[in-house]
């Protein structure tokens, strides 16, 4: 699979949804940011993926070849992708994402199957794909089956110009619940936790992912754009804001988040908005329990970890408190899967201490997070990589979705402004449903 370079930029986004409307498997994510990293894969190669009691790898025609039963699901894949890079090997150009490259991600618990509406997304999947395109540095290189690159777009049909929209959960329940998570926090059964609604949008027309990831990509172009096609003919969309953890060689980042205010009118209004969410003890707290854990997870395969003061960062329609964790990982370096067995979950999806919150999560949220608040990117034959926290996202089918977006509850948590921040976040995605 040595890479070619193409000349020109290929639309990465047409590519994928003219495979998907072909009836292959197709994957992107991409950040159009300087030095950013875009994948895209089309087709089977092999997979990793999540199999009863752990993780294996099948080839094209779903062959186990290897396998790691009975272990942590993250950090066998980190170790089952090690192995198959030694006996695959790496060709071509030492640039990010090029050579051996696999696409995908993970479900918010991957210790068991996900199910409801997921069961087109396994608990872990990544995906070599036969066709891997990558955009990095200004340029663009093609490694696999070249011509797959010539797929036309077969599929029309008239969109979706109007939403139903309607929570999964009546409003009123979901406030209660919040509330008995604030009397839960108080009583000192965790410092935090976070938890999510579901909304589920029907449409006139069709809900197509290409162009939801399109919409999505100029809405929001700060943020990581993600399209997996699922199993079962549904798509897992979104735009997330926030980077789990990038792997380059010994050097790891994280940029945990945690804390939202809304955008302002003006500049000036921004500017206020932000200096009260700088000042917020409430959100401050929230921010530093979250940005601790990293750090520490960090430490534990690091020669030097750098934590330093949070900044707030600003999105199309929502600003952030983020604090940019930087490590010189240890000699070996784990690879990316691996570090993502440390870090996840977060306490930005998941709340702290981690068994708790999961704990209060099952009790209260009251839905199947699938694959959201776990995690998306890709990960190439030298262990390098990038994986976003999948936030702002949606499940997608033939004229409908199903969206989601949590919140950070705290002992002085508002419920009712809760409330209105799911709100903020889920309009991210629902401008981008309709034509």
């Amino acid at each position: 699979m040595k890479p070619v370079e193409l000349e020109g930029t290929p639309d990465l986004v047409d590519l994928v949804s003219s495979a998907a409307d072909a009836g292959y498997e197709a994957a992107l994510i991409e950040r159009p940011m300087p030095e950013a990293v875009s994948v895209a894969g089309i087709g089977r190669r092999y997979d990793l993926v999540s199999v009863a009691g752990g993780v294996a790898v099948e080839d094209e025609r779903g062959t186990r070849i290897d396998e790691e039963l009975g272990a942590e699901r993250l950090a066998a894949a980190g170790r089952l992708w090690r192995r198959l890079a030694a006996s695959v090997g790496t060709d071509g150009p030492q640039l990010p994402g090029t050579g051996l490259v696999a696409l995908g991600g993970f479900a918010f618990d991957p210790s068991r199957e996900p199910d409801g509406p997921w069961q087109g997304f396994p608990a872990l999947l990544f995906r070599v794909p036969a066709l891997v395109v990558t955009r990095v540095r200004g340029r663009s290189f093609a490694s696999g089956d070249l011509r797959l690159l010539d797929l036309a777009r077969s599929f029309s049909a008239r969109p979706a110009r109007h939403l139903e929209v309607e929570p999964a959960r009546p409003e009123e329940s979901w406030l209660a619940a919040v509330t008995q998570a604030v009397g839960r926090l108080r009583a000192g059964e965790a410092e935090k936790v976070v938890l999510a609604r579901e909304v589920i949008a029907h449409g006139d027309g069709v809900v197509a992912a290409g162009p939801v990831t399109r919409a999505l990509r100029g809405a929001y172009p700060a943020c990581f754009t993600y399209l997996l096609s699922g199993d079962d003919g549904t798509a897992f969309v979104g735009a997330s804001p926030e980077l789990l953890v990038r792997r380059l060689g010994r050097s790891a980042t994280c940029q945990p988040m945690a804390g939202s205010i809304a955008r302002g009118e003006d500049e000036a209004e921004d500017i206020a908005l932000a200096a009260r969410l700088l000042k917020s003890a409430k959100d401050a707290v929230e921010h530093r329990v979250t940005a601790r854990a990293v750090a520490e997870r960090l430490a534990a395969v690091s020669e030097s970890v750098e934590h330093p003061e949070p900044e707030v960062v600003r999105f199309t329609n929502i600003q952030h408190l983020a604090t940019t964790v930087r490590a010189q990982l240890r000699e070996p370096p784990v690879n990316l899967l691996e570090l993502a067995a440390l870090l996840h979950p977060t306490p930005a999806v998941n709340g702290a201490p981690a068994p708790a919150a999961c704990r209060m999560i099952a009790d209260l949220e009251g839905m199947e997070r699938g694959w959201y608040a776990g995690a998306v990117g890709w990960i190439d034959g030298r262990g390098d990589g990038e994986l976003a926290v999948a936030i702002r996202c949606g499940l997608l089918w033939a004229d409908g979705a199903r969206l989601y977006a949590g919140v950070g509850v705290m002992p002085d948590s508002d419920p009712a402004a809760e409330l209105l921040e799911t709100e903020l976040k889920l309009r991210a995605l629902l401008g981008a449903l309709v034509s």
